[in-house]
């Protein structure tokens, strides 16, 4: 038997049930969060750049801050929202529109699904927030 793939008496009936948004959804809230942290605390930074996580109940966002604490200005934010079976990821600022399935792999493990490929959650939050971690974004003309 392969390493991916379980017995063939394995329950997926209860693995699918405990393999939900919801609780797939509060995994990437406390990724992300330490996922911000990790960014705001790297050393040596020098593009001025800070970062702030926002939650609420079914939604949280990230948001790329520049400028003064006085007078910051957001150029970008990265949205999740848990909606029904679906996580939705987007911006209305930068190339991020992801629509985020769960479903049990091979391994019956319950993993992130985009199309037809099959994720952990540190690549989808890669996915959603590298851009928005390191990269320039063009000022609106």
């Amino acid at each position: 038997m392969a390493d991916d793939q379980v017995s063939a008496d394995f329950d997926w009936v209860s693995a699918q049930a405990q393999c939900n948004a919801a609780a797939m959804f509060e995994q990437l809230r406390a990724g992300v969060r330490e996922d911000v942290q990790r960014r705001n605390g790297l050393l040596g930074r020098t593009d001025g750049w800070r970062f702030e996580f926002e939650s609420e109940d079914d939604a949280f966002e990230v948001s790329k801050v520049t400028g003064s604490r006085v007078h910051p200005e957001v150029p970008a934010v990265v949205t999740f929202e848990l909606d029904g079976r679906h996580i939705q990821i987007h911006s209305e600022d930068i190339d991020i529109d992801i629509t985020v399935v769960v479903s049990l792999d091979p391994g019956g493990t319950c993993r992130f699904v985009v199309g037809e490929a099959i994720y952990s959650g540190w690549e989808i939050r890669r996915m959603a927030l590298e851009t928005l971690f390191f990269a320039e974004l063009e000022e609106p003309e």
